[in-house]
């Protein structure tokens, strides 16, 4: 077909039809060649190849010279007397949003407001994780694949373990904060004498059985085995179970240990806990 685009035209034409478009800092009218596609998909903000390789030049001129400077109302700026730079490679514009909060109240802010603080700012900067698109989507590790794997905390999706690996030193830092706001937020249950010596609700036991379920699939040794060791339970009900991605996220079906002996070995399982497996031996868990 004449009007057929090659896949580099087509990625472009999906961000914008536009062939042209002006540099943010050159003011040059450009094709869009010229551009990146993360470039281009900045619209009015986006660099051509010239200026960004010029940006590049003085960010790295810039690496060991750089400061940051405290405001009186604990504010900082970095050594260009800016809060968000390129050249620096910071951006303090949440920080200060924080900073200024506090000044006006004159007290440390509670969870809400600092919560509300980062919505909002999150907002102002168009910035929308969409739970249907891997958060690593159009990184150069990321296979695009049509697999799904959400976030035990339900707040990111990935498509491959690589994409995981990858976000996991800047997502961990919310993960953990969102796993204790969800634990702090459950309200306390009447306690019976039925309830297990752990004293963890059954949603708290499909969360760590998640992690360790997955930490074994990543290659951690013994993950398995001593997490069901330290719940008091037969390793099948998590190496048994398995992961189901359904629209909420991730859901964990416990493994049916009688089932299992029953349909798999031919044995009927008698309820022990470490039945056909013999003493447990403690080991720390390992890659």
């Amino acid at each position: 077909r004449e009007d057929a685009l090659c896949r580099v035209c087509f990625e472009y034409a999906i961000i914008s039809d536009e062939l042209t478009r002006q540099c943010h800092d050159c003011k040059l009218g450009l094709p869009r060649s010229q551009y990146n596609i993360h470039q281009w998909d900045k619209g009015s903000d986006a660099l051509c190849h010239g200026c960004r390789e010029a940006l590049t030049k003085k960010c790295i001129e810039s690496i060991g010279t750089s400061t940051v400077t405290t405001q009186q109302d604990d504010t900082c700026l970095c050594s260009h007397s800016l809060e968000r730079c390129a050249i620096c490679m910071v951006d303090y514009t949440l920080l200060n949003k924080f900073a200024r909060k506090r000044a006006s109240l004159g007290r440390d802010l509670t969870d809400d407001e600092n919560e509300a603080i980062t919505a909002e700012f999150m907002k102002e900067s168009g910035i929308h994780i969409n739970s249907k698109i891997c958060i690593m989507d159009g990184q150069s590790m990321c296979p695009r694949s049509g697999r799904k794997l959400r976030c035990p905390c339900n707040e990111v999706t990935y498509c491959s373990e690589a994409c995981q690996r990858h976000h996991w030193t800047i997502h961990k830092m919310t993960c953990k904060a969102l796993a204790k706001k969800k634990k702090k937020k459950k309200k306390p249950t009447q306690a019976t004498s039925a309830q297990p010596a752990h004293g963890l609700t059954e949603e708290e036991l499909e969360y760590i059985r998640i992690e360790a379920f997955m930490a074994e699939n990543k290659g951690v040794k013994h993950a398995i085995e001593e997490c069901a060791w330290q719940l008091g339970e037969h390793p099948l009900v998590i190496g048994g179970g398995q992961i189901r991605y359904g629209p909420n996220g991730e859901e964990f079906k416990k493994g049916d240990v009688g089932k299992i002996y029953r349909e798999e070995i031919g044995v009927e399982w008698d309820g022990d806990k470490r039945f056909g497996l013999g003493p447990y031996v403690q080991q720390k868990t390992q890659i």
